[in-house]
């Protein structure tokens, strides 16, 4: 039986801005006309031990409401999974992993933030992994200042 997930990474306040503001809507009537068989959010907690803070000097994202997820999906994300991580991968997560394993999940779907970051470094560890994965780039999106989506699906393109 093939059994499919929904990851939706990082949709927390920390990352919108007035370039991603729409996407969290988007993701909302996504989910409204899809079938998957989990949906399951992460949200990132940054800490001061963390290379986000000591390397990047980048001091956001530790605490709420910088850490809840969007008010457009809380709803959604409180029926579902939520995993918790502190580094750019999803698969960081000891407890993503373990569900993935427990749940004989086949194939994942990637969608939110950052696309360039977190989202392309899941996928890039669902790839060495062996799993069947698919991002979904229309709902996804990057919160750096510059314009990194196409760069980051010009990687995507290539090795993934």
């Amino acid at each position: 039986m093939s059994r499919t997930v929904l990851v939706i990474l990082d949709l927390q306040n920390c990352f919108i801005t007035d370039k991603t503001k729409s996407l969290p809507q988007k993701i909302k009537k996504y989910i409204e006309t899809q079938k998957y068989d989990f949906i399951i959010f992460s949200k990132f907690i940054n800490s001061e031990s963390s290379n986000f803070v000591k390397k990047s000097n980048w001091n956001k994202c530790k605490n709420s409401p910088e850490t809840d997820i969007v008010p457009e999906l809380s709803e959604i994300a409180l029926k579902n999974h939520i995993f918790e991580k502190s580094a750019y991968s999803i698969f960081k997560s000891k407890q993503f992993v373990d569900f993935l394993s427990q749940n004989k999940i086949s194939k994942l779907y990637f969608c939110g933030l950052d696309l360039d970051a977190c989202i392309l470094a899941s996928a890039f560890e669902a790839f060495d992994l062996g799993f069947s994965f698919e991002i979904l780039c229309d709902l996804s999106g990057s919160s750096a200042k510059i314009n990194m989506d196409n760069s980051a699906r010009q990687i995507i393109n290539r090795n993934l």
